[in-house]
This record gives C-alpha cells, sequence and structure tokens, in this order.
C-alpha cells in the first residue's frame, strides 16, 4: 500500500506541476488583458471583441479535441495538450517580435487566447482518466497550485507594470509556456499508474454518442450547464475588466495586481478541501453554496465604495471559485457515461467560453457607453439568475435519485 500511495503522491505532484505552470502563464497571457491592448490603442469594445473571439476559438477547438479523444479511449492526451502548446508559443512568438496592425493583433491574440482556454479541459480529462480506472487522486490541491501561483504572479506582474511598458507581458508568457510544456510532458500514461489493475473504461467501450444525444439525454446537466453559462456571463466584469474596478475605486496596476492576487489566492485552501468536502456533502450541495457565494460577491462589487470593498469581494472567492472550480469537475465526471466523461469536461469549460463570447462584447460595450457601475449591476443580476437555475438542477437530480426508473425512461 505505501509504494502505491508514494506513486500517487507523485502523479498528484506532476498534475500540481502542470496547472501551475499553465496558471502561471495565463496570468502573463491574459492576466493583464485590457492593460496590454490598451497599450496598443485598443478600446474597452475593442477588449471585448477579442475576449469573445477568444472565447467562440475556445468552444471549437474543445469540442473538436475532446470528441476526437472520447472515440479513442486509449489515446495520449499528452500529446494533444503538447500539439496545443506548440501552436500557442508561435502565436505568442509573434506577438512579442512582430509589429502588427490592430486587426491582425485583435486575431492573433484571440487565436492564442482561445487554444490557451482550451487547455484546462483537457488537464481535466487527463486527472479523471486516472480517477475513472480507481487511481485515487486528490487533484483538489494539485489544482489549487495552479491558483496559488496565478496570484503570485499576477501580484507581482502588478508591480512590474507600474515601471515597465505592457509589452514585457508576452517574452514572460513565452518562458513560462516552456516550463508548462516540461511539466506536461512528465505526466505518465493511465495504463502505467494502474499497473496489473483491470481498467473497464479502457477494455469495453461503449457505442459511440453523439454531443446531440449526450446533452439531450441529461437534463440534470442540461441545467448545470445552463447555470454555468449564466455564472460565467456574471463576471464578465471581474474576468476582463477588473481594472476598470480598480480604477474606480481610486487604485492602480498595483492595487490590480494585489486584487488578482486576493482572488486567486483565497480559492486554494478550498480546493485543498475539496476532496473532504466531496467525501461528506453531495456536489451539488457545495456547487449551490458556491452559487450563492457568487450573489454575494458581487453584491459587494456594486457596493463597494474604495478598495477595502473590491479586496473583501476578491476574498469571498474562498467560497466561489474555491469551491465551484474541483466540485465542477466532479459533478460533470459522474453525470455521464463513461465514453462521454472527456466531453463532460470540455463542455463545462465551454459553457464559460460562450457566456463569455456574448457577455464579454457585451460587457465592453457596457463600461464604454455606461461606466463600470452600470455592468457591474448587471453581473449581479446574471449571478442570481445562476443561483436560481443551479437550485433547480439539484432539485431534479435529487428527485432523479429517488425515482431513477422514471429517468430511465426519459432517457
Amino acid at each position: 500500500m505505501r509504494p502505491r500511495s508514494r506513486q500517487n503522491l507523485k502523479i498528484e505532484s506532476i498534475l500540481a506541476g502542470v496547472y501551475s505552470s499553465y496558471w502561471t502563464s495565463v496570468a502573463a497571457f491574459s492576466g493583464f488583458m485590457a492593460i496590454y491592448l490598451s497599450h496598443y490603442g485598443f478600446s474597452d469594445t475593442l477588449v471585448g471583441l477579442t475576449a469573445s473571439l477568444i472565447s467562440l476559438v475556445a468552444i471549437v477547438s474543445q469540442l473538436a479535441l475532446t470528441s476526437f479523444l472520447d472515440a479513442r479511449p486509449h489515446a495520449r492526451i499528452r500529446r494533444a495538450i503538447t500539439a496545443v502548446y506548440f501552436v500557442f508559443l508561435a502565436l505568442v512568438a509573434a506577438l512579442a517580435l512582430l509589429p502588427m496592425p490592430t486587426i491582425a493583433m485583435l486575431l492573433v491574440y484571440a487565436l492564442a487566447g482561445g487554444l490557451s482556454n482550451t487547455l484546462p479541459a483537457l488537464f481535466n480529462a487527463q486527472a479523471f482518466q486516472f480517477i475513472n480506472i480507481g487511481v485515487p487522486l486528490r487533484i483538489g490541491w494539485s489544482r489549487g497550485m495552479g491558483a496559488i501561483t496565478y496570484a503570485v504572479v499576477a501580484f507581482y506582474l502588478g508591480r512590474l507594470l507600474e515601471s515597465a511598458t505592457p509589452g514585457i507581458l508576452m517574452p514572460i508568457c513565452l518562458v513560462l509556456s516552456v516550463i508548462a510544456i516540461a511539466a506536461v510532458l512528465l505526466v505518465p500514461h493511465p495504463q502505467e499508474a494502474a499497473q496489473d489493475e483491470a481498467i473497464p473504461s479502457l477494455a469495453w467501450h461503449a457505442p459511440r454518442t453523439s454531443l446531440r444525444r449526450l446533452l439531450a439525454s441529461n437534463r440534470v446537466l442540461q441545467l448545470f450547464l445552463l447555470s454555468g453559462i449564466f455564472m460565467n456571463a456574471g463576471q464578465s466584469n471581474v474576468f476582463i475588466f477588473l481594472t476598470r474596478i480598480v480604477e474606480a475605486n481610486g487604485g492602480g496596476k498595483a492595487d490590480l495586481g494585489l486584487a488578482m492576487f486576493i482572488q486567486a489566492g483565497v480559492e486554494m485552501p478550498a480546493m485543498l478541501l475539496s476532496s473532504w468536502l466531496l467525501a461528506r456533502f453531495r456536489a451539488r450541495a457545495i456547487l449551490t453554496f458556491s452559487l450563492m457565494a457568487y450573489v454575494l460577491k458581487h453584491a459587494v462589487i456594486y457596493a463597494a465604495g474604495g478598495l477595502a470593498g473590491v479586496y473583501l469581494a476578491m476574498a469571498l472567492s474562498l467560497l466561489c471559485f474555491g469551491l465551484y472550480g474541483v466540485t465542477a469537475m466532479f459533478f460533470a465526471n459522474d453525470a455521464v457515461r463513461h465514453n462521454e466523461k472527456a466531453r463532460a469536461q470540455a463542455l463545462v469549460s465551454a459553457t464559460g467560453a460562450v457566456s463569455a463570447m456574448v457577455g464579454n462584447l457585451t460587457a465592453g460595450w457596457v463600461v464604454d457607453t455606461y461606466g463600470i457601475g452600470r455592468l457591474n449591476l448587471l453581473c449581479l443580476l446574471l449571478q442570481v439568475v445562476a443561483f436560481a437555475l443551479m437550485l433547480l438542477c439539484a432539485g431534479l437530480q435529487a428527485r432523479q435519485e429517488k425515482h431513477p426508473e422514471a429517468h430511465l425512461r426519459e432517457a
């Protein structure tokens, strides 16, 4: 038993390196997106358009890659991740080294960002390849390391940008992405970790399910994804225009870095506790509580009269994505069949991309036309809708567990 525990810890540590190195590169590439693009003459509306195109690319690439992987249970997800990283590297190098007109920069940045946003779904699918064959990984702390490293890098980048030009962000991203590729190459194949144990999900492969049928036959998943769309749309202010929130409350770039540090840093404790919480509470209960916390966080942002209020709202991320991030992965994994699990992770990520595709473009226009205060109110209302939909989802799942025969007839 002891050698197996050491092996599991080794895999968890490698996955922690994968998540951490990825999120540090994200901090450099898109954590300061509004500042970076504004430096090159983008208006807030154009920033929102760029973010929407990023989401469109992410949706297409996520669903295409995960459909390919679900159809091939023996495929090495590591190869797909590495291929995406190399294309991303080439695009970031172009941004760092080549002078571009605005439209070309918009397209290159959007393509790079979309490919980058594809990676978390692949990381999650990779982690669940181990879990679904019986390797008891505690991925909460692995995923949480990504949050804390993002927080630290964002904090220091905010301080750096007080004295350096935003153009420095892409060279930094290049270096961090090379480290990320090295981490990915260390991940073993799940069959190696399973040793001589049976692997049901790989030994027997169910008939292929279309994406349309996957969604049409699973009402719980439908409601969960719909809730995720509204929740992510309601975060366009803190995802893209947190810098405007900080500025409206009297802060600068260093204050923005501190806000990002708090928001990402406090997620770590909740992610560390995710395995303990999931062993004691149903995933739907944790998710419902988390979405209630999102409502509270955005209410505090809307009512904030200074940086203290902004920092308090960021600290509430402990109960928001800190609880939501890992729990959503398990909820989606358990809600689908063996041959749908990679796409389930992609769909969770795609909900954010779908909402961002429309929400970020609208958010940029709202900020340009009405100001950040109006956007904060709109985001609060969207979080209320997301919470209500999660309540419906949790209630439906509870009824299906009490009457599984009715659910089977519907499917």
